[in-house]
């Protein structure tokens, strides 16, 4: 024994110097390889995506060449948001820049599935966007993981593996939205177009109008006269709504508009449960709600908001039967509200949201293709 300390207190005094050096390079491994992991997860899903993309352009558009390095080279595709110091017209230089995108999504289609029809060029390109979108995160990812490593940062590490469940939730989401997509199913952002089909439902397919991507129905309902709006379908669309809309309002005097759309839940909500509101409900990057509420403001048009709450993986993935079955909820709100406007008044009901896999006119749900109950389809076997 040497000034009091024991041979245990020495090594104990060891081991605590070796667990204060040691324990950040044992951390700094094991998230390594937690996010190495989830990095290669969302690698896989970027890789399986573009062989589904691949697959549906030879099968549908019958390209002359293989579509492969057309669609390698396009995951580089990016948009420039404008500058947006001077806020003046900023809104007009988003939608040219958001319609020169679309321009350039549909020429990419048209190069790997040339003989494709209309719907399925749409499906082709909604499954091109989510491909992208994928590609994007999954960069980001590695980018980050690389980059703690070159630099040896524990805080990036770390802020990225308390990110990554959150991100790996939407990513698996958006795979399976290409699922979706590529084979033509609903998602459950498509409940709005969903809801707009079903109270279309006496109309023929003779008495709809089309402009550009957009559905339009006419119908009298209690006096009153209505115009329905809504993404065409069953093509994967959501539509450029806003100028359609605001032409009609000018056109047809509307007094009234009723928006119904997809809205993201807070966790503890149920899924598919309705409320109303007033507002305008449009996602994306505002364009459309933007056009909107400037007619708003002219016109001192009354609008109404109905939501269908939902998760945002729920909305990105096929249609849920929970979902589904909303539609026959938001319905019955939506034709409550009808009821509540002065006689004469002429409305417009605007259903918001993607078309994938629902017709124009929906007049049986039960053939709307859901995502099946797994749990349902276990206690089966």
């Amino acid at each position: 024994m040497f000034l009091g300390i024991t041979p245990f207190d020495i090594i104990v005094i060891i081991v605590i110097i070796l667990l204060v050096i040691m324990l950040p390079i044992i951390l700094k491994m094991r998230i390594n390889s937690s996010i190495a992991n989830y990095t290669l997860q969302i690698e896989n899903m970027v890789k399986e995506s573009k062989l589904k993309l691949k697959k549906i352009s030879i099968e549908k558009g019958s390209p002359g060449n293989d579509p492969t390095d057309a669609i390698d080279n396009f995951m580089e595709f990016f948009i420039v948001p404008p500058v947006s110091l001077d806020p003046a017209g900023i809104m007009d230089k988003f939608e040219s820049i958001l319609d020169l995108g679309e321009e350039k999504f549909q020429h990419m289609t048209k190069t790997i599935a040339p003989n494709a029809d209309d719907e399925w060029k749409s499906n082709i390109t909604m499954t091109l966007k989510a491909t992208l979108g994928i590609n994007g995160v999954a960069k980001m990812v590695r980018h980050n993981l690389e980059l703690s490593k070159k630099t040896g940062n524990l805080q990036i590490l770390l802020m990225l593996q308390m990110g990554l469940p959150m991100i790996m939730r939407l990513v698996k989401a958006e795979y399976e939205g290409v699922n979706a997509f590529s084979n033509e199913n609903p998602v459950g952002d498509g409940i709005g177009p969903l809801v707009a089909g079903m109270f279309m439902e006496e109309l023929s397919d003779d008495e709809l109008e089309y402009f550009e991507d957009v559905v339009i129905g006419k119908k009298m309902v209690d006096g009153h006269e209505i115009t329905i709006l809504r993404a065409k379908g069953p093509g994967a669309r959501v539509g450029k709504i806003g100028k359609t809309v605001n032409r009609l309002i000018n056109e047809k005097g509307i007094k009234r508009l009723i928006t119904v759309d997809a809205a993201q839940k807070l966790e503890g909500e149920e899924t598919g449960s309705v409320a109303e509101g007033i507002g305008v409900v449009i996602g994306g990057f505002g364009v459309d709600k933007w056009l909107i509420e400037e007619q708003m403001v002219k016109n001192d048009l009354e609008v109404d908001a109905i939501i269908i709450k939902m998760g945002p993986e729920e909305a990105m993935c096929q249609m849920t039967r929970k979902i589904l079955e909303s539609s026959k909820k938001a319905l019955e709100v939506l034709n409550n509200s009808i009821s509540l406007s002065e006689p004469g008044t002429k409305i417009m009901i605007l259903g918001v949201g993607n078309s994938c896999g629902v017709p124009n006119i929906v007049k049986d749900i039960t053939k709307i293709n859901i995502k099946e109950d797994i749990k349902k389809g276990k206690r089966g076997h």
